[in-house]
């Protein structure tokens, strides 16, 4: 007989695959909070310093 032959003991299942419409997997809350102030000098700040390193790690290369 010709085809594919299969070691015994050694099959692979595949794993069934769960519908990602099934609305009981998918119970989570999510919070959003809006009043979130953002520190731009704190920001600049860490650009700059980011900035600064990568320059320095050129000056290597």
């Amino acid at each position: 007989p010709k085809g594919k032959a299969t070691p015994k003991g050694k099959g692979v299942k595949a794993k069934p695959k769960k519908s990602k419409e099934d609305p009981s997997d998918d119970m989570s809350i999510v919070i959003v909070d809006d009043d979130i102030a953002i520190d731009q000098e704190k920001v600049n700040e860490e650009r700059r310093a980011y900035l600064e390193e990568s320059r320095s790690q050129e000056a290597y290369d």
